[in-house]
């Protein structure tokens, strides 16, 4: 299984997403089904977030993947190309 360490300008965006969704990391983590410690560590950036985890995140905090892993700007700019993409066809 691939794993993926969510990049150093991103790590904040998990816990953001928590805190938006009205969320203590126990209650995220049983929702996600990983231990409490595992979500602390997402939040750091001192272990890494498998594909699956990062899809699981997406649809409990319903933002995409590349929110998740990229953080604010670069999400904004993939949804800005699919939409230009989507115009260009």
């Amino acid at each position: 299984m691939n794993e993926t360490k969510i990049p150093n300008y991103a790590k904040q965006t998990m816990k953001s997403l928590r805190a938006r969704a009205g969320m203590t990391q126990e209650e995220a983590s049983l929702a996600l089904g990983v231990s409490k410690k595992t979500l602390k560590n997402w939040e750091s950036n001192s272990s890494k977030m498998n594909f699956e985890d990062m899809v699981k995140a997406s649809k409990l905090y319903s933002c995409p993947i590349s929110y998740i892993f990229f953080g604010d700007s670069n999400a904004f700019s993939v949804r800005l190309l699919k939409e230009k993409e989507f115009q260009w066809n």
